[in-house]
């Protein structure tokens, strides 16, 4: 029997050392629910990792205060905005060439809750030096709604420290106020976040376009392009419900505020009456001062919707561009995620001596307490966020 006291001892021994490096290794998501990269067999799938999120080191519910929209005032929501939006003008992008130009209505057109982080327990200090803003969306697989998630959009502080301190809180704040939605979507632009299994990965091309683009004078276009701002959301709903592989959609109330406050663009593409594209284009909030001897506002082509034939999938995308473009001249770079069939249209730019490609980056999307194995291939992923 002292060979199995040996075998249980060494067991032991390794657990102990394995944890210990982990958390060296990793020492903010070890200490998160969420998908390791080291754990995954031991997660089952389609369920929260935890009932409720892990009280950690990085919760500090004393300096973190969140608002939600749906139990604050007017007043308190603008208020709320308004800090936010001058830490993201501050802190969100670490660059002197890259200007964030995001403001309150902006703010409020996007969340649905919002954290402020003090460096002192609140309220003893009235200025916040960090923010983080987070909302619902839907997440599909194969046009089957599986849960709500919590989709976190901006984090911004000057410290990193802060900036872990707040998406622990942030998690542990919100799943107080919508427990039925205990998962939460994570974005990394840039690079990945060590330790963790993504569920989708993808490449994300900045291009600097000189004017507006125009489609190749040999080309015929049977197709008409129209904007979706008033009486024609059933398009987009029926557009999202049509979609396979793995999709992450806002509803269609936040798609109508964001249209309303000027900071999405929505066109679809018709063909004999028939809906065969649709686009959604953003105003990014950044200005580029000099980046490869280029600069300019920002438009993110966020996700394309090709339904059939994607012959006239990228035509459809230039003249969509091209009316934007046409009502603000300011706008000279164009951010493009390499996801579902924005590739289509990545490939197509490659070719097309309007687009100066500058640069391109990795990152990738993360689910927090909600056990997922699969990775998707960026081709069958659409996310609307």
């Amino acid at each position: 029997m002292e060979w199995l006291l040996y075998v249980v001892a060494f067991i032991v021994f390794v657990a102990f050392v394995s944890t210990i490096y982990i958390r060296i290794k990793y020492p903010f998501w070890s200490f998160m629910d969420a998908n390791h990269s080291y754990d995954w067999f031991l997660r089952r799938p389609g369920k929260p990792i935890s009932i409720k999120p892990c009280r950690n080191k990085y919760v500090v519910r004393a300096q973190v205060k969140t608002t939600g929209q749906s139990d604050s005032s007017v007043c308190q929501l603008s208020s709320v905005a308004e800090l936010s939006s001058q830490l993201l003008q501050r802190h969100l992008i670490p660059s002197d060439k890259i200007l964030y130009e995001c403001e309150a209505k902006h703010v409020i057109a996007r969340i649905a809750q919002a954290s402020l982080y003090y460096d002192f327990d609140y309220p003893l200090i009235t200025k916040p030096s960090g923010t983080i803003l987070s909302y619902p969306v839907h997440i599909m697989e194969s046009a089957i709604e599986k849960f709500v998630a919590n989709y976190i959009s901006h984090v911004a502080a000057a410290e990193d420290a802060t900036i872990q301190k707040l998406i622990a809180t942030h998690i542990y704040n919100v799943h107080d106020k919508t427990p039925d939605k205990p998962a939460f979507l994570l974005k990394k632009d840039v690079g990945r976040c060590a330790g963790l299994r993504p569920i989708t990965t993808f490449s994300t091309n900045l291009y600097f376009i000189d004017k507006a683009p125009s489609a190749p004078t040999t080309s015929k276009t049977p197709t008409t392009l129209v904007q979706i701002y008033k009486d024609n959301w059933h398009q987009v709903v029926e557009a999202i419900a049509s979609l396979k592989g793995f999709v992450v959609a806002l509803d269609i109330g936040a798609i109508q505020a964001r249209v309303k406050a000027g900071i999405l663009f929505v066109y679809a593409l018709m063909y004999r009456g028939t809906t065969i594209a649709m686009y959604f284009i953003e105003d990014a909030h950044m200005l580029y001062e000099h980046v490869a001897d280029h600069g300019g506002k920002t438009l993110r082509l966020v996700a394309t919707v090709g339904l059939g034939d994607t012959s006239f999938l990228y035509l459809g995308f230039l003249e969509a561009l091209a009316k934007i473009i046409k009502q603000n001249a300011d706008y000279k770079m164009l951010l493009v995620d390499g996801l579902g069939s924005n590739q289509v249209i990545c490939e197509k730019m490659i070719e097309d001596k309007q687009m100066m490609k500058l640069t391109t980056t990795t990152g990738a999307y993360y689910f927090v307490n909600w056990a997922y194995r699969k990775t998707w291939e960026s081709k069958d992923v659409f996310i609307l966020v």
